[in-house]
């Protein structure tokens, strides 16, 4: 470590990550998520234009070592441009980028229509999901192992820094609980998730404890992947069949077997709220 006598090795932009990285993970162990960046750090000037919010969690990894270097490097490359890589712990980055990753970024897509094109815009959260498939996919293939990226819209970090951390925090975990095939975890797709998960345990437990009959059905995944893909498609039964690879006749079928097992028809709104709430809570509470 440098001393007064002895210059740091470390760049002043070095020097800023560490300071920032280090400020950080203290204030998230104490459960700090409001704070601003305190004056005087030497990257704050840097941090009060729009950027994008990663986190990226490598849970394991089964070939060599991913160190800070490395992804910066490959970061770098995939953006296109300045990135900000902060170390929270050895195996987890909170990424900020430019906002003009989106802007540059807002492609026209068309769909042929049969008499007339119809030019549809992405939006802003398929542009956030596509690029961090894309990076995932990157990384994935750089090294091989279990990661998960969390990705928020855009914010002013000199403004907002530890809670968007806390908010991508507590997605990738809602993801990994509830959706434990999924890597890409978006806030606004566990909207529902975030709010069951804060529901206290013992009247989660009491909620699943009334549907303890339907254990045996909530067990088997096949039935569990067709409700949760119903529920996906907008309890579409058409797309769903698509989704599945199935026949509309085997779809309506199983869906026929679920409503006589826990006399919840799910093509029903009411019903498949309550079968929803049902699937999530148990989830958490088996977990």
């Amino acid at each position: 470590m440098a001393t007064a006598n002895q210059p740091s090795s470390l760049s002043i932009r070095e020097q800023g990550i560490q300071q920032l990285s280090t400020w950080m993970t203290e204030q998230l162990d104490i459960g700090q998520s409001k704070a601003s960046i305190p004056d005087g750090y030497l990257l704050k000037e840097r941090l009060t234009s729009s950027m994008i919010p990663f986190l990226l969690i490598a849970d394991s990894l089964q070939t060599g070592v991913l160190t800070t270097k490395e992804l910066e490097k490959l970061l770098y490359s995939y953006f296109g441009g300045e990135v900000l890589l902060l170390p929270l712990s050895p195996n987890e980055w909170f990424i900020l980028t430019n906002r003009e990753l989106i802007e540059d970024s807002s492609d026209l897509k068309q769909s042929h229509g049969r008499d007339s094109d119809i030019e549809v815009e992405d939006t802003e959260e398929d542009v956030l999901m596509d690029f961090s498939l894309g990076l995932y996919e990157l990384i994935a293939s750089e090294w091989v192992g279990i990661f998960h990226i969390g990705v928020s819209k855009p914010i002013v970090p000199s403004e907002r820094l530890l809670a968007e951390v806390s908010l991508l925090k507590e997605t990738v975990t809602l993801g990994r609980l509830f959706h434990v095939k999924d890597h890409i975890h978006l806030p606004w797709e566990l909207s529902l998730e975030r709010l069951l998960y804060r529901i206290p345990d013992e009247d989660r437990a009491e909620f699943v404890a009334r549907a303890d009959q339907y254990s045996d059905m909530l067990a088997d995944e096949e039935t569990v992947a067709t409700l949760e893909t119903f529920f996906k498609m907008d309890c579409n039964v058409s797309e769903t069949a698509k989704q599945l690879y199935i026949h509309r006749n085997t779809l309506l079928y199983r869906l026929d077997k679920i409503k006589q097992e826990t006399e919840l028809d799910v093509r029903r709104f009411e019903d498949a709220v309550l079968m929803k709430l049902t699937l999530l809570l148990y989830k958490v509470t088996k977990s």
